[in-house]
């Protein structure tokens, strides 16, 4: 195995070929002639806006008078109140008598008084003979059924 023996041994201390003061200083200039080109074309870019617009057509500022209203719906200026007065109409509804409809008869009860009648006099019921009716008409097509095909049958009697 050959070794090679001319290589120098590491010497203490800092190296001098990092960074090159010249490169460093150049850049510096770089970044700020950058800089200054783009503060100045702002500058120019100002410059033109202001002279292009109309400063005139401008809406005066916020404070300067009163603002009209926007067009509807708006926003509630309140809502905490405008839900508490609306939950109090509605508990007034329910909690009170009224009339519906007068030349009807429709009265509204209140919640509870309305339970206590339910309790009394139970639920509505409907009347029976309707529904006695619709399940004795299919046993009569049934039985007419029945007649006519035995008529039909040889030997079977006519009506």
């Amino acid at each position: 195995m050959a070794t090679n023996t001319n290589v120098a041994p590491p010497q203490s201390g800092y190296e001098k070929s990092d960074a090159s003061p010249r490169g460093l200083l150049y850049f510096a200039l770089v970044i700020a002639a950058i800089l200054a080109a783009t503060f100045l074309s702002l500058i120019l870019v100002f410059k033109y806006f202001q002279k292009a617009q109309n400063p005139g057509s401008v809406v005066a500022a916020p404070f300067a008078g009163t603002r009209p209203l926007p067009p509807p719906p708006r926003i509630q200026p309140n809502p905490g109140i405008d839900m508490q007065s609306y939950y109090q109409s509605q508990q007034n509804i329910l909690n009170t008598y009224g009339w519906i409809d007068r030349q009807s008869g429709v009265v509204r009860l209140p919640i509870d008084r309305a339970m206590d009648l339910l309790l009394q006099r139970g639920l509505p019921i409907r009347a029976a003979a309707p529904a006695q009716n619709a399940a004795q008409a299919p046993r009569k097509s049934q039985t007419k059924n029945a007649a006519a095909a035995s008529s039909a049958e040889p030997g079977g009697s006519a009506p």
